[in-house]
């Protein structure tokens, strides 16, 4: 887990940041506005990154701050900022173990930042195929609390294969009863032809034939829903922790 501080004195902006934190994976420790309350935090706190936006209020801005952090107390620092100043942006890349991102941020584009400073925690994702908007939303939020991040949400067979395909997923929470023509089992089907990505089934319908046709997949996992969600902590954890260790 990453443990980011933030340093932004719009309140949107903030805002906006927390919640790309939130959907990331990341652990938010702290929120302040100047550049004296970042190194403050930055010494209670010892965040492993720290998001600064360069002008900020108060006698230090997000530069004078960055020099600090990095130099002193060795915190890599990720520049956020709206200005496109290429004087501005030289100053900051001459500082030691900074990255620099333009805003409005790109959750992809902080990923990728995150990722490459700390290479060995890159985020497991997660493909969620499920048709019904409320359990969708419910297994998402349990995903996301366990420190994965969503790779894409589908309702259909279809839309589930181009996922797969496109965003290649570390596992696959398959429902079996889709929307569209093509169930989860044929989905999965399909995507046996090109990927060995895990799947673990979710289905309300745990009957002898469909439990058949599933395991015909190969599959991860099966289970039947209301689905505990203890159980598919344990099943995901299981996937991943195996996977790891190939």
């Amino acid at each position: 887990m990453i443990d980011i501080l933030c340093v932004e004195d719009d309140f949107i902006a903030s805002y906006v940041l927390e919640k790309q934190i939130e959907r990331l994976g990341y652990r938010l420790i702290g929120k302040v506005g100047t550049g004296e309350a970042a190194i403050e935090q930055a010494m209670e706190l010892r965040p492993d990154l720290v998001l600064m936006d360069i002008k900020l209020e108060g006698k230090l801005d997000g530069l004078e701050a960055a020099q600090c952090l990095t130099t002193d107390f060795n915190i890599p620092v990720v520049f956020i900022t709206a200005r496109q100043d290429a004087e501005l942006r030289r100053k900051a890349m001459h500082i030691e173990s900074v990255a620099y991102l333009n805003k409005p941020i790109q959750l992809k584009a902080l990923r990728n930042v995150v990722e490459t400073i700390y290479p060995n925690v890159k985020m497991k994702r997660i493909l969620l195929v499920e048709d019904d908007y409320i359990i969708s939303m419910l297994l998402e939020k349990q995903i996301r609390r366990m420190g994965y991040e969503i790779a894409g949400k589908a309702e259909s067979g279809e839309r589930a294969i181009n996922l797969t395909r496109e965003e290649k997923p570390d596992l696959v929470l398959m429902d079996i009863e889709l929307k569209g023509d093509m169930d989860g089992v044929e989905a999965v089907r399909q995507i046996r032809e090109f990927s060995t990505v895990p799947v673990i089934y979710l289905t309300g319908n745990a009957n002898e034939k469909t439990r058949r046709e599933a395991e015909e997949t190969k599959p991860d996992g099966f289970l039947v829903k209301p689905v505990d969600m203890d159980v598919l902590k344990q099943q995901i954890r299981g996937i991943i922790d195996k996977n790891k260790a190939i």
